[in-house]
């Protein structure tokens, strides 16, 4: 599953970036804002109603309770694991739904839209310097001979999701010892979203907005490791404001910025949310989906509590 284990909440990483070539260095220049971890745990987002937890109980207007669970797309041991609180909840339930089920039929849509079709190539809409630099990153995840003779066809979206998250391991991810867990467990099974709908809403972002995501992670890339080092503590924590923080951080360009945001979380947090009113309706159903989609401003949680759902913090 190596194309769906990336960040489906793809944190745009902003940092000083030394670099030895001088072309590089100048066309990193305005990707270079840097914010240390003490000015992220001062950034206070007051204005949170969901400041802390990862799992919540939801009881429906009409007294159906559900639970909803924020993961986190990592393949880290330590937020792999199932908590003992969450595995419990889950044996409550009778249905899981995850934000996509992570199987072979995902990677193969994903494997067939990652590329341009249409006589585009990446290597003609980023500078040299900065195409050189992205195959040399590109080398440290495992590509096959076939897969880097096409690098050059390969989307912006596609690009900065291949190499805008940690290099991949053999670990799985919390989303698969889910799923594991439900089918032990019979528990039906679905998912909010497919590989199709979120492949749409990439598509949907302007393909400079793309353009220069990419050029900020290429610049940026040996942050991440470290960023991602945070963004899990904070995880483990069960620090919701210190996620937000993270994410809320200063940006090269806040309008590309917000583009980003309003596809990827709010416009996709509309749809989920119709969703998870019906399946909740039904009562004895257990949603797991990225963390960033419940505790933002707007998020899910904020939503659904807005709507008269009770929402009670279990762990």
């Amino acid at each position: 599953m190596k194309y769906i284990q990336f960040f489906l909440f793809y944190i745009l990483t902003i940092h000083n970036s030394l670099f030895a070539n001088d072309d590089i260095e100048n066309l990193c220049k305005k990707f270079s804002i840097h914010l240390q971890q003490s000015e992220i745990s001062l950034n206070i987002n007051d204005d949170t109603s969901f400041k802390s937890g990862v799992l919540w109980k939801v009881i429906t207007p009409r007294k159906k309770t559900n639970y909803l669970f924020g993961t986190i797309h990592s393949q880290d041991y330590t937020v792999s694991k199932i908590p003992t609180d969450v595995s419990f909840a889950l044996t409550k339930s009778k249905k899981l739904i995850l934000e996509i089920i992570p199987n072979n039929e995902a990677n193969l849509i994903y494997l067939n839209e990652m590329y341009f079709k249409n006589g585009e190539r990446l290597d003609k809409l980023l500078e040299k310097t900065l195409f050189r630099k992205f195959v040399e990153q590109a080398k440290q995840y495992n590509l096959s001979n076939k897969e880097l003779n096409n690098i050059k066809y390969m989307k912006p979206w596609a690009a900065f999701n291949l190499i805008g998250r940690p290099k991949p391991t053999r670990a799985p991810t919390l989303e698969s010892n889910l799923l594991k867990f439900a089918k032990q467990e019979m528990m039906e099974i679905d998912s909010l979203e497919n590989m199709s709908d979120i492949i749409s809403s990439l598509e949907k972002l302007p393909i400079d907005d793309q353009l220069n995501i990419l050029k900020d992670t290429i610049c940026n890339r040996k942050y991440i490791t470290n960023d991602t080092k945070m963004l899990i503590n904070f995880y483990i924590n069960r620090d919701a404001i210190a996620i937000l923080n993270l994410t809320n951080k200063k940006h090269f360009d806040e309008s590309v910025y917000d583009r980003y945001m309003q596809e990827m979380l709010h416009n996709r947090n509309s749809q989920m949310l119709k969703k998870i009113s019906g399946e909740f309706e039904k009562g004895n159903v257990f949603i797991a989906v990225g963390i960033l989609h419940l505790i933002s401003k707007h998020g899910l949680l904020e939503k659904l509590y807005n709507k008269g759902y009770v929402i009670e913090e279990i762990y």
